[in-house]
């Protein structure tokens, strides 16, 4: 009996089993959904410089390590972090110091709005905004006599929620020159009233005789939107994005967060080409790097969008039957100009809103591989609000990414007061076909378009579960037929977004060896209703094992 004890006793000591290891964090009693196939779901994980080093059950983790920081969730959710793979972080961080207009749902809401904001910052200066709900004027088409309704005294330019239009004031339209006899530009419309009058609202590159008199932001406001931006981004849950229309201000701006360790995301520039210089900023050589930024993606606009008449179509508006929209470009220079980026082992990146400029994007990358041969470049193209039947298995078999907003997918009044006239039941029936482009095989990615439309995964996932207004403000349903499972739209924005990415071998899952880049839900989303996916709470997000956003 005595030896027993004073056996016992020297085990205490000395110790008797493994020593556990350190690690700077171990999270545990969660409810992890990997997006890893060979293991899909765990209760743990250790991680240390940044790097996942153990993923597995309570048991296993807590027995093996012990952490500095030691996280115990609560069976709380898990997922890896998620990737914004369309969105515009520095200019809408820029217009969040403007008029924003994205929450009025009414004209007199937004009238009030910009009237406020008239008062709050008065002075001869222009007066900035954006946000307009198109929905709510005939035709998309608000007149300039509300603007001057508020003031003559100063300019006012106010961008549509579409990103395509903007709205202005006499004052501003006398500033940019814009007179009766003003012709359209290239690709672009001043709209008109009766009597042959610039109406105030402009189209595609009409806007952009009157933001050439605006005097630009300065460096230091974009660098002020980004960081607003990146911590909406990370607020809700997002690690990876992807920059939509880069240009040598927008890469500045992530150039100088970079180097004062203030990104707080990934990031895959698209630098919108259509000149020259564009092509310089671009390098392929950024790919499969660990660096936080990487500029190797270019950003095509093939059309334009509904709204405005300006998407590109199979078929002509209904309400205009001799206007089918048009291409921003010839579709032989549109292959051209793919087949070139392909070459030189350069993603592209396209907008297409119609269904003839998703025909056109689509057999452009067809012909850079015919005249390439197979890459890694893994094109994508964004929006697709109209993809013809015969077009959808096509992602599949060119290898070609689908890069939807799914928020824009339930009977919004877009959708019914503004499209429906202008395409007609059978057309709106087939928008934003997600479930048959997934069912053709194609592999599928999710982004937001921030500013257009909220930054928040939930609601966009919920609104591709259900085809429904995640608010339940609208009532209906937009085609059961094209709903997407729950399963595929986490795919969609973790494992594919990083694929997307060029970087599912540093993140998209959690396994051993990757990024710690994840997210915390506050609830289970295979658990609850999925009408209720949008409200869920992001309790933490991390990335490469340091929380950037704790609520």
């Amino acid at each position: 009996m005595h030896r027993k004890w004073l056996s016992v006793l020297l085990l205490s000591i000395v110790g008797c089993g493994p020593t556990k290891q350190t690690a700077d964090l171990v999270v545990h009693h969660g409810t992890i959904y990997t997006m890893n196939g060979a293991a899909p779901k765990a209760q743990a994980m250790a991680v240390t410089g940044g790097r996942i080093v153990a993923v597995g059950s309570d048991e296993s983790i807590t027995k093996q390590f012990t952490g500095k920081t030691d996280l115990d969730l609560k069976g709380q959710m898990v997922l890896p972090g998620f990737h914004d793979a369309h969105v515009h972080p520095v200019s809408g961080g820029v217009e969040l110091a403007q008029c924003v207009l994205n929450e009025q749902t009414s004209v007199e809401g937004i009238i009030a709005t910009i009237s406020a904001c008239n008062k709050a910052s008065p002075g001869p200066g222009w007066l900035l905004g954006s946000g307009w709900n198109l929905s709510l004027f005939p035709q998309a088409n608000p007149h300039k006599r509300l603007l001057d309704a508020i003031t003559t005294e100063r300019p006012i330019l106010v961008g549509g929620a579409d990103g395509h239009s903007s709205w202005a004031n006499s004052t501003a339209l006398a500033t940019a020159g814009i007179e009766r006899e003003t012709p359209n530009p290239p690709h672009g419309i001043i709209e008109r009233d009766a009597n042959g009058e610039a109406s105030g609202v402009l189209r595609e590159s009409a806007q952009d005789i009157v933001r050439a008199v605006i005097p630009p932001e300065s460096a230091a406001a974009r660098e002020e939107g980004l960081r607003r931006a990146l911590a909406l981004a990370n607020r809700y849950g997002i690690t990876s994005l992807v920059e939509a229309a880069a240009g040598k201000d927008q890469l500045d701006a992530y150039r100088s967060a970079e180097a004062k360790g203030e990104l707080t995301v990934r990031v895959v520039a698209s630098v919108e080409v259509g000149n020259d210089p564009a092509f310089a900023l671009m390098r392929p050589q950024d790919r499969g790097t660990s660096a936080k930024l990487r500029v190797d993606s270019a950003k095509i606009f093939v059309d334009g969008v509904l709204e405005g008449e300006t998407a590109a179509l199979l078929q002509p508006y209904l309400d205009h039957p001799g206007t089918s929209g048009e291409l921003k470009m010839p579709p032989e220079a549109l292959a051209t100009m793919v087949t070139g980026l392909d070459k030189r082992g350069i993603q592209v990146h396209m907008h297409a809103i119609g269904d003839r400029a998703v025909r056109a994007g689509l057999d452009a990358i067809a012909a850079a591989h015919v005249a390439n041969g197979p890459s890694d470049n893994r094109h994508h193209i964004a929006h697709l609000q109209l993809i013809d039947p015969l077009d959808r298995p096509r992602f599949a078999e060119l290898g070609v990414i689908a890069n939807f907003q799914a928020l824009w997918a339930f009977p919004d009044e877009y959708i019914t007061d503004v499209n429906l006239p202008q395409v007609g039941q059978a057309r709106v029936d087939q928008m934003y076909p997600i479930g048959s482009v997934l069912k053709a095989g194609a592999r599928i990615v999710g982004g937001s378009d921030w500013s257009v439309s909220s930054m928040n995964p939930l609601l966009a996932i919920e609104t591709a579960v259900t085809r429904s207004d995640p608010s339940g403000r609208i009532s209906g349903v937009l085609n059961d037929a094209e709903r997407a499972s729950l399963a595929d739209m986490l795919a969609a924005y973790t494992i594919n977004g990083a694929y997307l990415m060029h970087q599912e071998n540093q993140t998209g899952s959690l396994e051993v060896g990757k990024a710690a880049d994840f997210v915390v839900l506050a609830r289970d989303l295979f658990e609850i209703p999925p009408q209720e996916i949008g409200e869920v709470e992001v309790m933490r997000t991390v990335l490469d094992g340091v929380t950037v956003y704790p609520r």
